[in-house]
C-alpha cells in the first residue's frame, strides 16, 4: 500500500470517527455507524476519495460476528424450537418483496431483466457483487442502488425499532457512557482470539455465506452456548467497528452526481418501501401469531446486511442471536433463489440483453 492511498485510508476512518463521535453525541441510534456513513459518503460524492481496507472491514465484521454469536446462550438456544416457523416467514417475506423489487426495477428504472433480478435481490451484497459480471448485469447501477437501500434501512430502520420498543425517538435521552477499558480475563481473550482467526477459514471451507461474519458468529455461539466464555468484545473495539463498517458504505456514493443522485433515490426510495412496508406486515404478523417482539421481528426482516444488521440489533439491545440467524437464512434464500430466478426469467448466463442502468 502506497503512501498516498494510506493517507485516503487514514482520512477515510478519520472523517469516519468525526461523523459517530457526532452521531454520538446527537444520540441518534446506533449513532457511531450512522454518523459514520452520513459523512464518508457525502465526502465521496463531493469527489473525496474514501478507500476502506478490506482486511480491517473483514476484522471488524468479524468482531461483529463475536459480539451476536455471544447472545446464543444456553437459555436462548432453549428457545430456538419456534424459530423454524419464523425462518419460513423470512423465506417467504424474501421472495415476496424480491419479486415487487424486480418489477419496480423493470418498470420505473430501464433496467434489463438480469440488473433488475440482481438490483432487487433483498441483501447479500457482497455475493451478488461476486457472481453479477458473469451474468451482464449492471454492476456500478446495482452497487449503488443496494447502497441506497443499505444507507436508508440504516438509517430508518434502528430509528423505527427504538420508537416501538422504547418509545417515541428522542435526540434527547441520556447518552450511554463509553466504555475506554480493554481489559479481558486471558482465558476469555483465548477463545474470542480463537474464534475470530479461525471463523472465516471455516466458514469459507463449508461454503457458508458472509464467511468473514458468519464463521466467528458460529464458533462463539458454540462458545457461548457450550458455556466455555461469557465474554463479550470491549465496547471500545464494537465502536470502532461500527465506524469502520459505516464508512465502507461510501464507496458506492464514489463519482455519483447529484442528478445520478436523484434517480438513484427514486429507485432506492421505492424498494425500500417496498422491503420495509412487506417487513412492517410481516413483522405484525411474527408479533400477532408467533409473539415475537415488533422490534426485534423488523429488524430480523429488513434486509440492510446481515453484518449491519446484527449490529443494529446490538446496538438496540435486542436478540441479536435471532436477528442474525434468520439474515444469514435469508441470505441462503437469495443465493438458492439466484440462479433458479436468472434461468427462469433471464435465460442463465449468457442473458447480457446489453447493461443498462437508471436513467439520470
Amino acid at each position: 500500500m502506497n503512501k498516498k492511498y494510506a493517507f485516503h485510508v487514514a482520512r477515510t476512518v478519520l472523517i469516519g470517527c468525526l461523523g459517530g463521535l457526532t452521531g454520538y453525541l446527537l444520540n441518534l441510534p446506533l449513532g457511531w455507524l450512522v454518523g459514520s456513513m452520513l459523512t464518508t459518503s457525502i465526502c465521496a460524492m463531493s469527489g473525496m476519495q474514501m478507500p476502506v481496507l478490506w482486511s480491517l472491514r473483514s476484522v471488524m465484521i468479524g468482531v461483529i460476528g463475536l459480539m451476536a454469536g455471544s447472545a446464543f446462550t444456553p437459555e436462548i438456544l432453549a428457545h430456538a424450537r419456534q424459530w423454524s416457523m419464523t425462518m419460513a416467514g423470512v423465506g417467504i417475506y424474501s421472495l415476496t418483496a424480491w419479486g415487487l423489487g424486480i418489477w419496480v426495477c423493470c418498470k420505473f428504472s430501464g433496467q434489463n431483466r438480469v440488473s433488475a433480478i440482481f438490483s432487487s435481490a433483498p441483501g447479500g451484497l457482497s455475493e451478488i457483487l461476486s457472481i453479477a459480471p458473469s451474468y451482464g448485469a449492471d454492476v456500478r447501477a446495482l452497487s449503488l442502488i443496494h447502497g441506497m437501500r443499505l444507507a436508508v434501512i440504516l438509517a430508518l430502520s434502528p430509528i423505527i425499532a427504538s420508537s416501538v420498543a422504547g418509545g417515541a425517538f428522542s435526540l434527547t435521552p441520556v447518552r450511554p457512557p463509553i466504555d475506554l477499558s480493554l481489559h479481558m480475563p486471558l482465558p476469555d481473550v483465548a477463545i474470542l482470539a480463537a474464534c475470530l482467526l479461525a471463523g472465516a477459514p471455516l466458514a469459507r471451507a463449508i461454503r457458508l455465506p458472509a464467511a468473514h461474519l458468519t464463521g466467528p458468529l458460529v464458533l462463539s455461539a458454540l462458545a457461548h452456548g457450550g458455556g466455555l466464555t461469557a465474554a463479550n468484545p470491549p465496547q471500545l473495539v464494537i465502536v470502532a467497528a461500527q465506524v469502520v463498517i459505516g464508512a465502507s458504505v461510501a464507496q458506492f456514493f464514489a463519482n455519483t452526481t447529484w442528478r445520478m443522485l436523484v434517480s438513484f433515490i427514486a429507485i432506492g426510495g421505492g424498494l425500500t418501501l417496498v422491503n420495509l412496508g412487506l417487513a412492517a406486515l410481516f413483522a405484525a404478523g411474527f408479533a400477532h401469531w408467533l409473539d415475537v417482539p415488533f422490534a426485534t421481528a423488523l429488524i430480523a426482516l429488513v434486509p440492510g446486511g446481515l453484518p449491519e444488521m446484527s449490529l443494529v440489533a446490538i446496538g438496540l439491545g435486542l436478540d441479536a442471536a435471532f436477528v442474525s440467524a434468520h439474515h444469514l437464512f435469508r441470505i441462503l434464500v437469495v443465493l438458492i433463489a439466484l440462479p433458479v430466478l436468472i434461468a427462469r426469467f433471464a435465460g442463465g448466463p449468457a442473458a447480457t440483453e446489453g447493461k443498462s442502468r437508471p436513467q439520470a
